[in-house]
């Protein structure tokens, strides 16, 4: 039936986006690393028999990557979320604390200290501590 499918009606679809097999193939793999990722599946699940079947019922053309590819794309989606929260990090101490000044102890001269200036310690004690201040 599939094969009818193809060879007399798929190219009667029209305005019908055509992805590449290469970007189809990426976005395949995208979505099971996601799958994997998100609902805490083992890495060998594209190894499991049951696994590759359904696949293949919905996607034939798909070629499974093997678990050492696997492997490798979570680490490297690993790396990539850690840089971006690295920086949403950044950007929210940036916004937060925006005027950091550096001091220096008096008895450690060569170990310079962060601390927020005295406008953003006021602002914490009045967020943080309801009440009268005590300085």
């Amino acid at each position: 039936m599939l094969r009818h499918y193809r060879a007399r009606h798929e190219n009667d679809v029209p305005d019908t986006p055509s992805i590449d097999s290469a970007s189809r193939k990426q976005m395949l793999d995208e979505a099971l690393l996601n799958f994997i990722v998100k609902d805490c599946q083992p890495l060998s699940i594209v190894e499991s028999e049951g696994f590759r079947e359904l696949v293949q019922a919905l996607q034939p053309s798909y070629v499974l990557p093997t678990r050492k590819t696997i492997k490798q794309m979570v680490a490297k989606k690993y790396e990539e979320e850690q840089e971006r929260v690295k920086k949403e990090v950044q950007q929210a101490v940036a916004l937060t604390f925006g005027n950091i000044s550096t001091s220096k102890w008096a008895g450690r001269p060569k170990v310079p200290q962060l601390m927020p200036s005295r406008r953003c310690r006021d602002t914490w004690q009045r967020a943080i501590l309801p009440g009268p201040r005590i300085l």
